[in-house]
């Protein structure tokens, strides 16, 4: 008999085959990896859905060529599922099969009681497929100094600003120079230098408002790639990793619920593409996306590009020499549509696809080489980025409309979409699109719709961020100097509640008398500084309102020592900086 122990939400299988749950009615689940994908890893979890996490009955686990495996189970947190957990790895290129005799699964035939995966084969030994990433913190070529933030950040120029303009912050992260955060006059709020990062926003996390982002580090030749929740104060709060031994993508990172999100890994296998004029043993990027549960770190949906989308519906050339993995699908987007099904964007076959979120297969591909969709003149793009669904019933992507294969979508200019699909026809409409100007983005960016209608759009790579009114209008336009782009930039409001160690002071002579300068990275609510100063004893010399980042107070005489407070619209204090002697720099 099994032994069943339950700590802390997880079910621990000392030995499997035994039924270690009281009996409960069978039902038809989804399981993950899906049935019939032939490229899992071998350092996979087993994830099953819809089912209380007691009633999963009898498992049996066994691969062809390592046998039968033992493992824990781990309930899902919100309670509809529980993933497996193997002790030891699955072999390279081997057929897994999983049998719960109390069920059956979607995407088998009718009441078979198991389903079978397959892992691929990894790359060649000592294949390198991650690029290095470039020196951090690199100086931009235009930047704006403080006196109080001893920093070089990207300058910043607002083209347009006109009345209609959204509020709230700007959200952008030029790779190799960091995270930042800017108004609506380009002034500066929050910036963190040094930091390797994408798809940086605001989002919210179990109800609350947070900061997210992808980020790669190095050390030596290692690269760590992850993904982060940061606090209102800008504290992480939750580092994760891409499930089952991917590496983490930086192109997608989206809260899917108050507790889980969605998010693009990869993993390079060899294949051969001798059929298709390639290699016999072609390395081959596997795009996987992936919910994670983020309390667990569970995987609990996965669905894979090798096996659902065939590699000649690429519009890259299939490569005849090894220099990097083949990435013939680039998946940059993942979303949720309304009957619960996914909706997946790929840039290098140029097409948008559903895909059923219970079996993994292909309900419909809208644009690429095998459309099933007939698409008005006005929405043909090509190499397009976020594909997403909106609550008023369109649907938007980020028209490239270039990029470095060959593509009879090539378009002049880059654009925003909005449009409606029709299911049943098979048809999409265009509702209207969005340009400026000449710009053509060869890659990345994105198509925000806010709350007020107005549609926010980020270039790419070209340095601009844009908000329309709905109409087409241009109500704000910004360009930034940076050492590199930004992958997709946001607007959404936000409120930051830096901790008191970020207050930064600098203090200088001027004349018989003196000046201050103070800044508070991150924070939005101060609206008066004061200025306490004196020797051993401090009093109140002056006071100012906060004029954009960094605030600068003449202060009479020459006190030998300042703290600076900052106060809020109604008078309540905030926070106070450390002591600050004249003349020296207090951060």
């Amino acid at each position: 008999m099994s032994r069943l122990a339950t700590t802390a939400g997880a079910l621990f299988v000392f030995v499997l085959g035994a039924a270690f749950a009281p009996a409960a009615q069978a039902k038809k689940i989804a399981a993950y990896p899906s049935p019939n994908v032939r490229v899992a890893s071998n350092e996979t979890t087993i994830s099953f859905r819809g089912l209380k996490p007691g009633s999963l009955g009898r498992l049996i686990v066994r691969g062809s060529a390592s046998g039968r495996h033992a493992g824990r189970l781990r309930a899902h947190s919100d309670g509809r599922g529980v993933s497996f957990i193997p002790k030891r790895t699955f072999a390279f290129k081997e057929k897994v099969t999983v049998t719960l005799p109390r069920h059956t699964f979607f995407g088998v035939k009718p009441g078979r009681h198991s389903y079978s995966f397959a892992t691929g084969l990894l790359k060649p030994k000592g294949w390198r497929d991650e690029t290095q990433v470039p020196p951090q913190g690199d100086t931009p070529p235009e930047w704006t100094t403080y006196k109080s933030f001893p920093l070089k950040v990207p300058g910043v120029d607002i083209n347009v600003n006109k009345p209609g303009a959204s509020k709230g912050g700007v959200f952008f992260a030029p790779r190799t120079n960091g995270p930042m955060i800017v108004d609506n006059t380009g002034e500066l709020i929050y910036y963190r230098p040094g930091l390797r990062v994408t798809d940086f926003r605001a989002q919210r996390y179990r109800g609350k408002p947070v900061l997210t982002w992808w980020r790669r580090a190095q050390v030596g030749d290692y690269v760590e790639s992850s993904y982060a929740i940061a606090n209102s104060s800008y504290k992480v709060i939750k580092r994760f990793e891409a499930g089952n031994g991917y590496t983490s993508d930086p192109h997608e990172f989206t809260m899917a619920s108050r507790d889980t999100a969605y998010v693009n890994s990869f993993r390079t296998v060899v294949m051969d593409l001798s059929a298709y004029g390639g290699l016999k043993k072609t390395p081959v990027m596997d795009n996987v996306a992936q919910e994670i549960d983020l309390r667990t770190g569970q995987v609990i949906w996965e669905w894979h590009s090798l096996g659902n989308i065939r590699v000649p519906e690429t519009y890259m050339p299939i490569p005849r020499k090894i220099t990097r993995p083949f990435d013939y699908f680039h998946l940059n987007s993942i979303e949720r549509d309304k009957d619960g099904n996914m909706l997946i964007s790929a840039r290098h076959t140029s097409a948008l696809y559903k895909v059923n979120r219970l079996t993994g297969k292909v309900m419909w591909r809208m644009g690429g080489k095998e459309s099933d969709y007939r698409q008005a003149n006005g929405i043909r793009y090509a190499y397009q980025h976020e594909f997403r669904r909106h609550a008023n019933g369109t649907y938007s992507i980020f028209e490239n409309g270039a990029a470095g294969g060959p593509l009879p979508n090539r378009a002049k200019i880059s654009k925003g979409f909005i449009f409606r699909i029709n299911e049943k026809k098979k048809s999409a409409t265009l509702v209207r699109k969005y340009a400026f100007g000449n710009r053509l983005s060869p890659s990345q960016g994105n198509t925000q719709i806010l709350p007020n209608g107005n549609i926010f759009v980020g270039w790419g790579s070209l340095k601009y961020c844009t908000e329309f009114a709905p109409d087409g209008k241009v109500l704000w336009d910004m360009t930034y100097s940076a050492v590199n782009v930004t992958y997709r930039c946001y607007r959404d409001p936000w409120t930051g509640r830096p901790v008191e160690g970020a207050i930064g002071v600098k203090s200088e002579t001027d004349g018989p008398d003196s000046r201050v300068w103070v800044s508070w990275n991150g924070d939005t609510r101060v609206r008066t500084w004061r200025v306490l100063a004196g020797g051993a004893d401090l009093s109140l010399v002056a006071q100012a309102p906060r004029a954009g980042f960094e605030t600068t107070i003449p202060v009479p005489g020459q006190p030998a020592r300042f703290r600076l407070v900052g106060l809020d619209a109604r008078g309540k204090v905030l926070g106070r900086s450390e002591i600050n002697t004249l003349g020296e720099l207090t951060r």
